[in-house]
């Protein structure tokens, strides 16, 4: 007979049926009407499926099925015998026919409900041309991994952390001394400012002639020898002004290393505890400020001096031209030879070594990094510029309307100031050198730790004086001996 479609549990097959019931083979003629009154008797049957079972139990689509076979070989026709015999027990006659080998049905819960093994879908093709492949990939034991998309963060038990820095980082940590440590760092910078201004305010009041300047610019053919004489007061005075400036970045800087050495390390800072620390070195940091800058003035004349004297002997135009000549190339010199020495004063305070030790020592540092100590220090000289005209600029206007007089005392007191207009501008200059000394001087201190760390593992030594895990010195076996 055809087979009808019906429901088949898990492991049924359409393999061939063995003898008995209806068979290709029973060709009898009572095999023949039985079979025929069956198929009338149960037209329904046949035409019409019967109801699938409960959602969730078996599959909606099946895959065609043999006739299901009774213990006693006769066929179902009906959905409900069909029931009755997959209800009952089986039991296998001895002298029945072996079936052919049909697949065991798989344990519960390993196979997907009303599909037969043999129905399952086919693997995945592999992947061709190196494609992925289906499903996640699990990584094997011991398989390389890939690196790090990027370094762990260095400890940072202070201001920076501890490890290279770069120009924010040190800016950062500039302002963030001076953020945490503002009472110790802003009183040191008061009283260095307070000198400093001091000064500037005694070379403005007596030395600056600007007589000479207005009498050459009312000279329509002014001689060499005339403009040399106008420029000489001018020039000594702002180079008198340029020479106080140093003396007091220089004072600074030494004496904010050890506040910034503290900082770094994250510990408390107080003014008596900076006090003690400086006190041993100070004479040796007020000689470096004062003969520090007289070095960088003679470094700058000393080139130029081979013109003026061709110049004073009669050779006034071929010696201005090698006066001017000798002068730019004496500022190279100095500014060369500047940011070699740049980094003494913090040597000086924490290394506590002698003024010409530390000097070799500031020279050994910066060699190899000449261009970025450079270019570290002038964007913090810059910064520290605009800040400080930014500060200034309101009590120029108040020294401009108490003087009536021209927006160049906005900036500067001239010869023809009076002392009121010189005392405002003074307090204007501390005022904002008390802000802006402890970030340009606390670059300095942090350019000289930044290349000890570069060149001599310093942040090995900071971790360890911070105590943070992981920079504990490495204890030898005979250490308890």
């Amino acid at each position: 007979m055809t087979n009808t479609p019906g429901w088949a549990s898990p492991g049924s097959s359409d393999s061939p049926e063995p003898d008995g019931g209806d068979s290709p083979q029973d060709t009898s003629p009572e095999a023949a009407d039985g079979h025929s009154d069956s198929a009338q008797g149960t037209p329904d049957t046949q035409e019409t499926p019967p109801a699938p079972p409960a959602s969730g139990v078996w599959s909606q689509q099946q895959p065609p099925a043999a006739p299901w076979h009774t213990p006693s070989g006769a066929v179902p026709h009906t959905a409900a015998e069909a029931s009755e015999a997959a209800a009952a027990p089986t039991t296998a006659r001895p002298d029945a026919p072996t079936p052919p080998e049909t697949p065991a049905p798989p344990p519960a819960g390993t196979a997907r409900p009303g599909w037969d093994r043999q129905w399952a879908p086919p693997p995945p093709p592999p992947p061709q041309d190196g494609g992925p492949r289906w499903g996640p990939t699990v990584p094997q034991y011991g398989a390389a991994q890939a690196p790090y998309a990027s370094k762990p963060p260095a400890p940072q038990p202070g201001v920076i952390p501890l490890r290279p820095l770069d120009a924010g980082e040190i800016l950062q940590g500039a302002a963030s001394t001076l953020q945490q440590h503002w009472r110790t760092a802003m009183l040191l910078a008061f009283v260095v400012a307070l000198l400093t201004e001091s000064v500037n305010a005694v070379i403005s009041g007596f030395l600056i002639d600007d007589t000479r300047i207005n009498d050459l610019n009312r000279n329509s053919d002014p001689s060499v020898h005339e403009i040399l004489h106008a420029l000489s007061g001018s020039a000594a005075a702002s180079s008198l002004l340029i020479l106080t400036s140093m003396i007091g970045v220089i004072l600074t800087a030494g004496l904010l290393t050890v506040v910034i050495s503290r900082a770094v390390l994250g510990r408390p800072t107080t003014l008596p505890s900076v006090w003690r620390d400086v006190r041993p070195r100070l004479a040796q940091l007020v000689g470096l400020a004062l003969l520090l800058p007289l070095v960088l003035c003679a470094i700058v004349a000393v080139p130029a001096v081979p013109g003026l004297l061709i110049a004073l002997a009669g050779g006034e135009t071929g010696g201005a031209s090698l006066a001017s000549l000798g002068l730019l190339c004496g500022v190279v010199l100095a500014i060369w030879q500047w940011n070699l020495w740049s980094l003494t004063a913090p040597v000086l305070m924490l290394e506590k070594q002698g003024l010409k030790t530390a000097l070799k020592r500031s020279v050994k540092l910066v060699s190899g990094s000449w261009w970025r100590v450079l270019g570290v220090q002038l964007l913090m000289l810059l910064i520290a510029a605009i800040a400080s005209l930014v500060i200034q600029f309101p009590f120029g206007l108040v020294a401009e309307a108490v003087d009536g007089g021209s927006m160049g005392s906005v900036f500067s007191a001239s010869a023809d100031s009076s002392w009121t207009t010189i005392i405002i501008v003074a307090v204007g200059g501390v005022i904002s050198s008390t802000l802006t000394l402890p970030i340009s001087a606390g670059a300095v201190s942090l350019l000289y730790i930044d290349q000890r760390i570069r060149r001599e593992a310093l942040d090995v030594d900071l971790g360890r004086a911070a105590k943070v895990p992981g920079y504990e010195a490495p204890t030898t076996a005979g250490a308890g001996r």
